[in-house]
C-alpha cells in the first residue's frame, strides 16, 4: 500500500483511521468513535487519562514527550497491535499538545512489513535524546518514519510534510538524501560535512540492522552549521564571569535558535516581496532597524526574519516587550542587577536582556511606550556599546544590535517632547514600513489557506477550503486587526466547523453583518418600485430608487460608509458623490464623514 494513503487514513483495511487529541503532558482531551472502536472502549472513558495508561508506548512514549514526529509504529492495547503516527502541536518552539493517528490493527500472524524496525524505535532511546540535533529516520524503502522539528526546520518544512514520504522528495528543493546509500553499504558515515540549504552541517549517518539484515537508517546533525564550533568556543572563552557568577542563567536559553525566518513571511504580494527583498539586504548589515506598522502587521516576525538571515544568527535573539514590563522593573531587565541592589534581588544578581543578546540582536517592541529616563540609558548603551548593571558600579561592553518596533507616530512623539530626538536617529537607521492587511489583500489567500494548514494540524481537522461565500466575505472585509484578527477569524472557524468547508454560518457575527455579501434584501425595495409604477416618469423613479438604494445601505452598514460602498460595489468618492447630489436634491442623509 502506498504509504501517502496510508497516512491519509485512506486503509481499505481498516476503513478510516482514528484520531486523539493529547494535551502537553499526554493526556486524552478527545478521541473519535473511530478511535474509540480501535481502542474497544466508550469514546469517553479515556478523556482525561494519560495516553499510556490506555496503551503501551515503549520508547514511543519519551518521542512524544520530546515532540518527535512518527509514523507507522506500534503501539500495544491488550495484546492488540495498533499502527499510528504522531505530529506535535507546537507553539513558540515548545509542544503544547499532539495529534496520535490510530491506523489499522497489525495481523497476529507477523504480516506488516518493516516489522523489526517498528520494534526498534519501540524499544530503544540511543538516538533519540537530543534537544538541538536534527534527527531522522527512514525505513529499508526510504520512507521517512521519524523526524524531530529542528531537521524539519533546516529544510524549511515542517515534520508533518515530511513523515510518510520518500527521503528525497521529503527532502523537496534540497540536494537527494545519501540515507539509501548507506543503507545499501550497511556502512556508516560519521563526521562527515553535507550541504542543506546552503548550509554546511556536521552529521553522522548509519544503518540500523537487526538479525544481519539493514532495516533503515539514521541521520543525525551534530551541529546545523559547521561555523558554530568556533563562535561557540570563543563564547564560551569570552564570557566565562557572566556564565559562572550567574549559575541561574540557562545555556539553552542563550544558544536558542530563531523562531522564523523570511521564508515565515506569508505573501506574493507586489509590497511584501519588494520589503522580503529589502529586508534580506539591510540583515546582513549591522545598523539598527526600526519597524513601522500597525498592530497585528507582524512586526515580530519580521525581527525574527532580520536576525535569521544576519551574521548573528548564530547568536541569541532577546525580544522585551517595553509596554509590558513594569516601570519599577524595566531598567533591572534591560541591565541586570548586581548582587544586594535591592530588597529581594537574587543571590548572585541577574544579567539583563542587553547582556543576553551579546553578538545577536534585542528586539525592543512597543519602543514608543519607553519611559523618557530609560531612553536615556538605552541611547548610552547605542552609543558608547556599555552599560551597568543596578547596584553596581562596574561598566560591561556588549555588542548588539537593536531592531525595534512601534506603531506609534515617533516623529509627532519627538515634537511633543515624549520621545528624544537623539535615540530616534540612533533606532531610525533603517526605517521598514510593513503594509496594513488592506493594502495587500491579495495576501488574505494565501495567508487564510497558511492557517487552515496549521489549524488541521492543532485540531485533528482536515479543513480544505471556504465557500464562495466566506472567501467573498474575506475579500470584502477590511481587517483593522490585520493578520492576527485574520488568525483569529480562521480559529474561531475551526471551533466550529464540521464539514471540509468554512462557511459564512462558521464566521463571526461582526464580520458577517459589516461584510453581508451580495445576497441581501433591501426591505422596502419591491414595494416602492411597484408604487411608483404608472405614476411617475422613468429619471424621477431612478433617482427616488438609488436614494432609496443608499439610505438603506448605509443604514445596513451602521453608518459605515467606506462598508456600504464596498456592498454597492463603487468606490468611497463615487458613494459621497452620490451622497452629496441626494442632500443637494432634498435627502436628509448625513455626509458628515465626507
Amino acid at each position: 500500500m502506498d504509504k501517502d494513503t496510508k497516512m491519509n487514513g485512506c486503509n481499505p483495511e481498516s476503513g478510516s483511521s482514528g484520531v486523539i487529541r493529547l494535551d502537553t503532558d499526554l493526556c486524552i482531551i478527545y478521541l473519535d468513535q473511530a478511535a474509540a472502536a480501535m481502542l474497544e472502549l466508550p469514546s469517553s472513558s479515556p478523556v482525561g487519562k494519560k495516553i499510556d495508561e490506555v496503551a503501551d508506548l515503549a520508547n514511543l512514549g519519551n518521542l512524544m514527550h520530546g515532540g518527535i514526529s512518527f509514523s507507522d509504529q506500534v503501539i500495544l492495547v491488550g495484546k492488540r497491535r495498533i499502527a499510528c503516527d504522531f505530529v506535535p502541536i507546537m507553539e513558540n518552539d515548545l509542544m503544547v499538545g499532539g495529534v496520535l493517528s490510530l491506523l489499522r490493527l497489525i495481523p497476529d500472524n507477523g504480516s506488516d512489513t518493516d516489522d523489526s524496525l517498528k520494534e526498534i524505535l519501540r524499544s530503544t532511546s540511543a538516538f533519540m535524546n537530543f534537544d538541538y540535533d536534527g534527527i531522522i529516520v527512514v525505513d529499508r524503502k526510504g520512507i521517512v518514519v521519524m523526524v524531530n522539528q529542528s531537521f524539519a526546520n533546516l529544510l524549511d518544512t515542517t515534520p508533518q510534510a515530511m513523515i510518510g514520504r520518500h527521503v528525497d522528495r521529503a527532502y523537496r528543493n534540497s540536494q537527494p538524501s545519501h540515507l539509501p546509500a548507506v543503507m545499501e553499504s550497511g556502512k556508516p558515515d560519521l563526521g562527515i560535512i553535507h550541504y542543506f540549504n546552503g548550509k554546511q552541517v556536521y552529521a553522522n549517518r548509519f544503518p540500523l540492522i537487526k538479525d544481519g539484515r539493514v532495516i533503515g537508517c539514521v541521520g543525525k546533525i551534530l551541529f546545523m552549521d559547521i561555523r558554530e564550533i568556533p563562535l561557540i568556543a570563543r563564547q564560551l572563552q569570552a564570557e566565562p564571569e557572566s556564565q559562572v557568577h550567574h549559575p541561574a542563567v540557562n545555556r539553552k536559553e542563550i544558544f536558542f535558535k530563531y523562531k522564523y525566518d523570511s521564508n515565515s513571511i506569508v505573501g506574493q504580494s507586489r509590497k511584501i516581496q519588494d520589503l522580503k527583498e529589502t529586508l534580506l539586504r539591510v540583515a546582513q548589515k549591522h545598523s539598527n532597524v526600526l519597524l513601522r506598522g500597525e498592530s497585528g502587521t507582524g512586526k515580530e516576525l519580521f525581527a525574527h526574519a532580520i536576525h535569521a538571515a544576519s551574521a548573528r544568527h548564530y547568536s541569541p535573539f532577546v525580544k522585551v516587550n517595553c509596554a509590558a514590563i513594569p516601570e519599577h522593573l524595566l531598567e533591572s531587565e534591560l541591565f541586570g542587577y548586581a548582587e544586594g541592589a535591592f530588597t529581594g534581588a537574587k543571590k548572585g544578581g541577574q544579567i539583563g536582556k542587553f547582556e543576553q543578546a551579546h553578538t545577536g540582536t534585542i528586539f525592543l517592541d512597543e519602543i514608543g511606550d519607553m519611559p523618557l529616563y530609560m531612553q536615556v540609558k538605552i541611547l548610552r548603551v547605542l552609543q558608547e556599546k556599555e552599560l551597568t548593571n543596578l547596584g553596581s558600579t562596574k561598566q560591561k561592553t556588549v555588542d548588539v544590535r537593536v531592531v525595534a518596533a512601534t506603531n506609534r507616530n515617533l516623529e509627532q512623539m519627538v515634537k511633543e517632547g515624549k520621545f528624544r530626538e537623539d535615540l530616534y536617529y540612533r533606532l531610525n537607521v533603517v526605517n521598514l514600513t510593513i503594509p496594513a492587511l488592506r493594502e495587500r489583500k491579495e495576501d488574505v489567500y494565501s495567508l487564510t489557506m497558511n492557517f487552515i494548514e496549521q489549524f488541521n494540524v492543532e485540531f485533528g481537522l482536515s479543513v480544505k477550503d471556504l465557500d464562495s461565500d466566506a472567501w467573498q466575505i474575506f475579500k470584502s472585509y477590511d481587517w483593522p486587526g490585520n493578520i492576527r484578527e485574520l488568525r483569529n477569524v480562521v480559529e474561531s472557524a475551526f471551533n466550529v466547523v464540521s464539514g471540509p468547508l468554512i462557511t459564512s454560518a462558521h464566521l463571526p457575527e461582526q464580520l458577517t453583518q459589516l461584510c453581508p455579501g451580495t445576497n441581501v434584501d433591501f426591505v422596502g425595495i419591491e414595494d416602492f418600485i411597484l408604487a411608483s409604477l404608472g405614476k411617475k416618469d422613468i429619471s424621477q423613479i431612478m433617482d427616488q430608487f438609488e436614494n432609496l438604494l443608499l439610505r438603506k445601505a448605509v443604514e445596513f452598514c451602521h453608518g459605515n460608509k467606506q462598508q456600504a460602498s464596498k456592498l454597492l460595489g463603487i468606490s468611497r468618492q463615487g458613494l459621497y458623490k452620490k451622497l452629496s447630489r441626494q442632500l443637494g436634491g432634498g435627502s436628509d442623509m448625513d455626509t458628515s464623514e465626507m
